[in-house]
């Protein structure tokens, strides 16, 4: 079971008022407004998805379902007794849904240290809880909608991907919204937010159990970013400026694609650090925000820690380093027409 510092699918990599059977114990509401409905699309024939080892595209790989197997039952999906023998009991401390026998680790950010085991959610129903977040300020975002939907459909149009869950963040930018039948697509499932003042942006937020359409209890990733549509505007301008013309092809951001990315340890942005494609024949091109916020450059981030991804093959996978180490964090990007997919390297 992966116990790597996770990369957000952030499909891009690879959050959530409850609806039907499941609400965890001991956790406020929130003020949101929520609808569902299933989710079971199926690869389409010569499709190619984008995707972490598993986990959603455009995510870092803590997810901390990867190389995980579902727990074994004895009866029906809404039986007791579904948990995972040896792990923490209600109420116990917990860093990753793994350490809790629910598999439900409460967590509203993954930077969050005081989190503690929920319950599980029933019926075999996967609870999606988290914070919506501005990537330009790190503010939670109040009112905004969330979808979350199949990485497979997304892959083939967000705007028509069918919802799982939909719901609205409270002020806090806290959302919680639980599936009201089990989960069942492949790759994995990512939160998309858009409307008013940001682009249409995905977040990779969980993936099945190995071998496996079906998920977990509870998403793996909770920071869930909106990219303002000024911002990506005023870094296209920078970028056009690009001494490669393969970048000022990519470019506009968000019509025609790309990842807008960040590297952290412990929630803070990291100066220094370097992304880089495990392909050696990778064509992506990888830009880092300058320190003024006012250009780009080729040598690594700044102490903002943001970094913009184009070009990158299909499920290509990418590394961060930091002094020329690596942090231990795998990311997947993935990239569509008129979306920005977040890509975060949350180390520890």
């Amino acid at each position: 079971m992966q116990r790597t510092s996770l990369v957000t699918l952030g499909l891009l990599t690879a959050l959530v008022a409850t609806v039907g059977c499941g609400d965890d114990k001991g956790t406020s509401a929130t003020d949101a407004t929520t609808s569902t409905s299933g989710d079971t699309e199926e690869p389409t024939a010569g499709t190619t998805p984008t995707t972490t080892d598993g986990a959603t595209a455009g995510t870092t790989t803590t997810d901390d379902t990867e190389g995980t197997t579902a727990p074994t039952t004895t009866g029906g999906a809404c039986e007791d007794g579904m948990q995972m023998p040896g792990a923490g009991a209600e109420g116990s401390a917990c860093t990753l849904n793994a350490d809790c026998e629910s598999e439900s680790c409460i967590k509203w950010t993954d930077s969050q240290t005081d989190a503690v085991c929920g319950v599980r959610a029933e019926c075999g129903a996967t609870r999606f809880i988290g914070t919506l977040t501005d990537f330009a300020t790190g503010e939670p975002i109040a009112g905004a909608d969330l979808r979350v939907v199949g990485a497979l459909a997304a892959i083939q149009g967000i705007e028509s991907a069918v919802d799982i869950v939909k719901v609205t963040s409270g002020a806090d930018g806290h959302i919680d919204a639980t599936s009201e039948t089990p989960v069942n697509t492949g790759i994995g499932v990512i939160g998309v937010v858009g409307g008013g003042d940001y682009y249409l942006t995905a977040t990779g937020l969980a993936q099945p159990y190995e071998g496996s359409t079906l998920y977990p209890p509870l998403n793996g990733i909770h920071d869930i970013w909106g990219v303002p549509a000024a911002k990506l505007t005023e870094w296209t301008g920078y970028l056009m400026a690009d001494a490669d013309q393969a970048v000022v092809d990519a470019l506009p951001l968000g019509e025609n694609g790309g990842v807008v990315g960040l590297v952290r340890q412990g929630g803070v942005p990291v100066a220094g650090a370097v992304v880089v494609p495990e392909m050696d024949s990778s064509t992506a091109a990888i830009r880092y925000l300058n320190e003024d916020g006012m250009g780009f450059n080729s040598d690594g981030t700044s102490s903002n820690g943001v970094f913009i991804l184009l070009n990158p093959a299909i499920a290509e996978k990418f590394t961060a380093q930091l002094d020329g180490n690596p942090i231990g964090l795998v990311g997947t990007a993935g990239s569509a027409k008129m979306a920005v997919f977040a890509l975060i390297f949350n180390g520890t």
